[in-house]
């Protein structure tokens, strides 16, 4: 484990995950209440590397108290029911969370017909459609559902006290519709899960449509506008959840919007000579994904065209069941 360099309560957990990403940092917040934020996924290896790092501060799973999730994806989620069955801790995490945390294996075994039915409309021939749906639904071998009962709510500008320090909630979506960070504001210290990384972009992952909502979040719309409005706020330090601290955030957001708005010319040039479909897009930007990569590349495809369609610069035309966009100079 390694302390923070501003606040000597909280402490890194960095552990080992199968996915590509690599290892996911986890926050120990000791205090009144033992915190855990971020888990890692349920994987053999991960649990017992998060066993370790607590045994040798003479702690187990048993004396956390509570674990914040910062979003609902898996490498952040997916030991949390493991800790609580052990410890009776108390989950919280934004509202947005409620249904993927509670009720994981039937969200995710559901995805399935939606992430195939929207990429066969992006373009996407049907057999690859079907074993990209069945690669999302393979994922709830990584974690287990929370019970309901332990779940706690929260929203944006709550306040929760970690260590000695009161903390906000900052409700960031963007990289997932219900990702939040966390901030103390006299140490200027930002807990910034997957919405700020130093070393690498963080994708804006396509989704459904939450419980009660009908449209599906504009992934890369909220993100630009999340990041934008940490820049501009005064942090010190940000500590993401993979890789290492960032302590010039605004020159990082630049960088990143900077990156994005290159990518959104790049695919309407992309639009007015060479394709005409996300997938078609997906297979030029990155032509060497195979397997799940092909879903974050149509993610990140697909959240580009979203910000060109709402400013204006493309038109969405179905043709024959499939979303086709068009340079609007044509």
């Amino acid at each position: 484990m390694l302390r923070c360099p501003i606040l000597d309560y909280l402490q890194t957990i960095t552990i080992p995950t199968p996915f590509g990403v690599g290892p996911i940092n986890c926050y120990l917040a000791e205090g009144d209440e033992l915190t855990l934020i971020d888990t890692g996924p349920k994987d053999a290896p991960t649990l017992a590397a998060l066993r370790h790092e607590l045994d040798t501060r003479g702690l187990a799973l048993k004396d956390i108290q509570r674990v914040i999730i910062t979003h609902a994806h898996v490498d952040h989620f997916g030991l949390a029911a493991q800790i609580v069955a052990e410890s009776g801790a108390c989950v919280l995490s934004h509202s947005r969370n409620l249904w993927g945390l509670t009720n994981f294996e039937h969200e995710w075994g559901g995805r399935y017909e939606f992430y195939r039915d929207a990429f066969v409309a992006n373009g996407v021939p049907l057999d690859y459609a079907e074993r990209l749906g069945h690669g999302m639904r393979s994922m709830t071998q990584h974690a287990d559902s929370i019970p309901a009962d332990k779940f706690v709510p929260l929203e944006d500008g709550d306040r929760i006290m970690l260590g000695s320090d009161e903390w906000q909630v900052l409700f960031a979506p963007g990289h997932a519709s219900g990702l939040i960070c966390l901030y103390e504001p006299t140490s200027q210290t930002l807990i910034s899960s997957d919405h700020l990384l130093r070393d690498i972009t963080s994708n804006p992952v396509f989704e459904p449509p939450v419980h009660g909502e009908t449209e599906r979040p504009r992934a890369l719309v909220d993100y630009i506008a999340s990041m934008k409005m940490t820049a501009a706020m005064n942090i010190r330090l940000a500590l993401p959840a993979h890789g290492e601290p960032i302590y010039d955030v605004r020159a990082l957001v630049d960088a990143r919007v900077a990156f994005h708005r290159s990518r959104l010319d790049h695919i309407e040039q992309q639009l007015d000579c060479c394709a005409t479909t996300a997938y078609e897009l997906c297979g030029i930007l990155f032509p060497k994904l195979k397997s799940f990569d092909i879903f974050l590349g149509m993610s990140e495809v697909i959240g580009h065209l979203d910000i060109l369609e709402m400013e204006g610069r493309v038109r969405r035309e179905k043709r024959d069941g499939i979303e086709r966009y068009i340079p609007t100079q044509k």
